[in-house]
């Protein structure tokens, strides 16, 4: 009885090794099946992380002034991955190459936006936090701006009654009446109206503020003044300050603009070509600066931007550009496109 519970057990740890073994050799087969698609899939992307170091590397040892110009595009190889179908090695391959941010062309550009901002609600969002998280990596600070104005006064002088009608006697009269006020002779008494009386306020940057109030009741007179766009005909008491710096120290057409509700674009031109008409007036302000400071602290820091981010900031950065990418990407974000994924 002994001798048949031995050999029993002895059956059953062969038994058992033998089920193990095959049990091993089942997982491991598995195991190797989808190790080898991640072993690919994994290569692949290391493949695309050396390459993208490499042309980084490479734009990093040219000279600053071409360096600011030179950035890496990226794309999926979508030919070679409808050429060959099966070759899984060929489907969502990434491609890179340095390209002039000054010379790209129509295609090149719609593809970034296109691929980029496929949800223009969402990736719009998305992508101006990147921005910002880009800035706020290497410890810059945006310049802000705080416009204070105290004790505001605006005051016109104006014919009042019938002598204030637009009639050819009254525009004949002023006609008279200013070339003898050359002179220094007055004869037509004017009233004084005030418009703005003791406005004090501040405008504080990242802030949005609303201005509300009836009709004629010194709206626009007041954003005018803040803009340093009033009429030199009126008077003007009081102070308004950019960052503690009055009117006659600064110069608010560079930091701010009053957009007129009266549409004066020119009507034979197209939405873009006026866009880009826009952009090439307006110009670019501290945008380079800013962008060649972040260079030079991320190179000192060791870090490398993404290449969306820094060909975007870079395009968005050059002065003389004939079309910009910065009018296919308000053109893109305006219209709300939707792309399917």
């Amino acid at each position: 009885m002994e001798k048949v519970w031995d050999s029993g057990r002895r059956m059953s740890r062969s038994i058992g090794r033998g089920m193990g073994v095959e049990t091993w050799g089942v997982d491991e087969a598995f195991l190797q099946g989808g190790g080898g698609g991640g072993s690919r899939r994994g290569s692949r992307g290391r493949a695309d992380d050396d390459e993208e170091a490499l042309r980084w590397a490479a734009i990093e040892r040219l000279p600053t002034y071409s360096r600011m110009r030179t950035s890496i595009l990226q794309a999926e190889a979508a030919a070679a991955a409808a050429a060959s179908p099966t070759d899984g090695a060929a489907e969502g391959k990434q491609q890179y190459k340095e390209v002039d941010v000054r010379k790209l062309a129509v295609g090149e550009r719609q593809e970034f936006i296109e691929r980029v901002f496929r949800v223009a609600e969402e990736d719009n969002q998305r992508f101006l936090r990147k921005l910002r998280d880009r800035i706020d990596r290497v410890g810059i600070e945006l310049p802000t701006v705080e416009v204070r104005f105290e004790r505001l006064t605006v005051q016109a002088r104006c014919h009042v009654g019938s002598r204030a009608l637009p009639t050819l006697l009254n525009a004949a009269r002023n006609i008279a009446e200013g070339a003898l006020g050359l002179l220094g002779v007055r004869l037509g008494r004017q009233a004084t109206l005030t418009i703005l009386k003791d406005i004090s306020g501040a405008v504080r940057p990242s802030r949005m503020t609303l201005l509300l109030g009836p009709p004629s009741s010194g709206k626009t007179t007041l954003l005018l003044a803040l803009a340093g766009k009033l009429d030199p005909s009126l008077a003007r008491g009081g102070e308004v300050a950019y960052n503690g710096f009055p009117l006659d120290e600064f110069v608010p057409q560079k930091t701010a603009a009053y957009i007129s509700q009266t549409d004066v674009h020119v009507g034979e031109m197209t939405v873009k070509e006026t866009l880009d008409f826009s952009a090439r007036c307006q110009g670019v302000g501290t945008k380079y600066d800013l962008l060649t400071e972040l260079a030079r602290r991320e190179k000192e820091a060791g870090i490398r931007p993404e290449p969306e981010v820094d060909l975007f900031m870079k395009a968005t950065s050059m002065e003389g550009v004939e079309s910009s990418l910065q009018t296919d990407y308000t053109l893109r974000v305006r219209t709300r496109a939707r792309t399917p994924v």
